[in-house]
């Protein structure tokens, strides 16, 4: 991949023609939020809406059984996906996913409407004992998608991720 650093501590893809609903670069995780990533999937079968930049579906496949990331973009799909680890499978629709994930990371689209139909999804995507990973918490329009559910564990990290066991 040719990702740069970002003063964020994030990568970003020189190429990268953004977001397709608002344009917007794409960021990814940073190493720490990537690391705490690794140590909750580890060992599961883990689904992640919104590939991005692949850093953070990378992170996750260092540690998880299997990665089923979905994405929606055709630039991620040719760019990306290409590049990712052997145990991880990129997915353009849902239907191709089974239902009983033990992990589900949302980053996807950023808008309160998107997230809560995202955490709609990982909720339906997600077997007992489950966890589910919301990254970007740190927006409150972000935190505005995920209040349909309760008992949301908040790590203040750089862009924030969110934690709910399910």
């Amino acid at each position: 991949m040719s990702l740069q650093p970002h003063h964020t501590g994030s990568f970003e893809h020189p190429d990268d023609p953004g977001e397709p609903t608002t344009g917007d670069p794409r960021l990814s995780v940073t190493a720490l939020e990537g690391q705490i990533l690794a140590a909750l999937v580890a060992g599961r079968m883990v689904l992640e809406i919104g590939t991005g930049l692949g850093v953070s579906t990378a992170a996750m496949a260092a540690t998880a059984k299997h990665v089923a990331t979905y994405d929606i973009d055709a630039w991620v799909h040719d760019t990306i996906w290409p590049d990712l680890p052997d145990n991880v499978v990129g997915v353009k629709s849902l239907d191709d996913v089974g239902r009983a994930f033990g992990a589900v990371f949302i980053d996807g689209d950023h808008s309160a409407e998107a997230v809560d139909r995202d955490l709609g999804v990982a909720i339906e995507h997600s077997d007992v004992g489950s966890v589910i990973i919301a990254h970007d918490t740190a927006s409150l329009v972000v935190r505005e998608g995920l209040a349909a559910s309760s008992g949301w564990h908040w790590v203040d990290t750089t862009h924030g991720l969110g934690v709910l066991w399910v």
